[in-house]
């Protein structure tokens, strides 16, 4: 186990991170060939095959770099997806230590007072994943700070996804290394944000005032989203009104929301903003499938309720 300085610290006591943990996995999902439970795929969808990590101190300068191998154990098959994607081979799978001891390497390699840093919020998902299913206690006690998302809230400013490769061209970062091996993709992560917060630190308005990127991090134990069916609906006149009466809470602890914008329509998407009272702005989305007119009811939908990032604001 793990034990660091508590997350709320970060804000209350303004004090710096003694390091930056920088991490990328890499994982095998069932695909065609790979046999499972039904309670299996749904507790363990993605198996880690391999972590990646670089610890940077608080000048976010490398110190440490950590990179493992796993042999799965639920997913030994390659993924043909995977296999594209990873360009790895079937052969590869067969070396390894288990999930166990690697995550145990792991977390004491990464030691205290630290911020986990990852390019998008899928790896610390996944992550939790495989610590629960292997007996592990699923929270990760942290707070994360999503590259990806920095990179765009702060540089680009596009409101896109983009790639790692692509934020390294953008930021004329050398590519010398290869991609898609996690201890590689996590040292090219770690360079992206050492670039931002260089150029953060020279962008400093007149009074001295800066971004602070532990603004922009978020709590990875949070319930951040949920999704729920609709009642199929005879219009999409008739869907909206039943949005308006549909009590939504937030996903993290389960209050009621307060709609700040009402739902309107984009396409077969309807979307609305809310509030909750501890957690701050909640998106409401809907996906609409409408059948032929010809059906009594005929407009079903999914609903998405999800936490938003909230643009931090800009003190000294």
């Amino acid at each position: 186990m793990f034990v660091h300085r508590r997350m709320a610290d970060f804000f209350s006591e303004g004090i710096d991170l003694m390091h930056y943990i920088v991490f990328d996995l890499e994982w095998n999902i069932a695909g065609r060939a790979n046999r499972v439970s039904a309670e299996d795929l749904k507790a363990l969808p993605f198996e880690i095959i391999e972590i990646g990590a670089v610890k940077l101190d608080e000048s976010f300068n490398m110190i440490s770099k950590f990179n493992v191998t796993v042999k799965p154990k639920l997913y030994p098959i390659l993924s043909g997806h995977v296999a594209a994607v990873t360009r790895r081979i079937q052969q590869s799978l067969k070396f390894g230590i288990s999930f166990v001891d690697a995550a145990r390497d792991f977390l004491k390699w990464c030691g205290d007072d630290f911020m986990f840093c990852t390019w998008s919020e899928s790896d610390t998902g996944v992550l939790k994943q495989n610590l629960a299913y292997y007996g592990f206690p699923d929270k990760l006690n942290a707070l994360c700070l999503d590259v990806q998302y920095l990179f765009d809230q702060v540089i680009e400013k596009a409101g896109i996804q983009r790639s790692v490769e692509y934020a390294l061209d953008f930021l004329s970062i050398d590519k010398s290394r290869p991609f898609h091996q996690a201890v590689q993709d996590a040292w090219y992560t770690g360079d992206i944000l050492r670039a931002i917060v260089d150029l953060i630190n020279n962008d400093a308005t007149a009074d001295g005032s800066k971004i602070n990127i532990v603004d922009y991090a978020y709590d990875p134990d949070l319930n951040r989203s949920y999704q729920q069916t609709l009642e199929v609906q005879e219009s999409v006149a008739h869907l909206l009104q039943h949005l308006l009466s549909v009590k939504l809470v937030c996903p993290a602890c389960g209050k009621e929301l307060e709609r700040v914008d009402d739902w309107s329509r984009k396409g077969n998407r309807m979307n609305a903003s809310f509030v909750c009272p501890e957690h701050g702005s909640v998106s409401g989305r809907t996906k609409m499938r409408i059948r032929p007119r010809e059906a009594k009811e005929n407009v079903s939908a999914y609903l998405t309720v999800k936490l938003d990032r909230n643009k931090p604001l800009i003190e000294a």
